[in-house]
């Protein structure tokens, strides 16, 4: 192979490495967003979901706040994290967590526990906006394409609740009105004899 042959084959490889070190370094950036994790069924008629992240707003920023809002289809009932140092509250149609900064590159995840209601198949959503600070970004698009897409899972059947079973009218009086009814007609029968007898003692 000549020194130009062999020069322009270096450089070749040179420009091939650089670019596969931009796809690796881009990759991160691409794909990291807040996303479900897991979803367990607890058995009472709720399920925990879990979301995770690993990244900030920005690479320099740190995450200190999660806001989670209530798809269609789902109910908070709770929230928990292991987080140091970080809190919760939680309402039916959202959840708030903050705490101590989290940077970049650290594996974070926070649990919802919700009431889900949606048909078997369907999307849930678990929109999502994530507070850095001063800044925030917001994982709130329903296209699970987009750039910010929010949080999902389908819903099975074993993760959404029971329907509530509707109550079925009584059939008939228990024994307890029975006993009552018939008491009263007693007494009224009873209340009619007396006026009846004092009716006839003044003929």
């Amino acid at each position: 192979m000549t020194p130009r042959a062999t020069r322009l084959l270096g450089s070749a490889l040179v420009t091939a490495a650089l670019a596969v070190a931009a796809l690796i370094g881009f990759a991160p950036a691409a794909a990291a967003h807040v996303a479900v994790d897991s979803a367990t069924p607890n058995g009472d008629g709720t399920t925990t979901v879990t979301l995770v992240w690993n990244h900030s707003c920005a690479p320099d920023t740190a995450t200190t706040g999660v806001q989670v809002t209530a798809g269609d289809g789902v109910e908070f009932t709770g929230a928990s994290t292991g987080l140091a140092g970080w809190t919760s509250t939680a309402g039916p149609e959202q959840v708030t967590f903050t705490g101590p900064a989290v940077p970049t590159g650290q594996q974070a995840a926070v649990s919802v526990t919700a009431r889900i209601t949606a048909a078997p198949g369907a999307t849930v959503t678990f929109p999502s906006v994530q507070q850095c600070g001063e800044q925030q970004t917001g994982w709130t698009d329903p296209d699970a394409s987009s750039d910010h897409p929010a949080p999902s899972l389908i819903a099975t059947a074993a993760i959404i609740a029971p329907a509530t079973p509707t109550a079925v009218p009584k059939a008939g009086a228990d024994l307890s009105e029975v006993l009552l009814g018939v008491l009263l007609l007693v007494a009224v029968l009873a209340g009619l004899g007396v006026a009846a007898e004092r009716a006839s003692g003044r003929r």
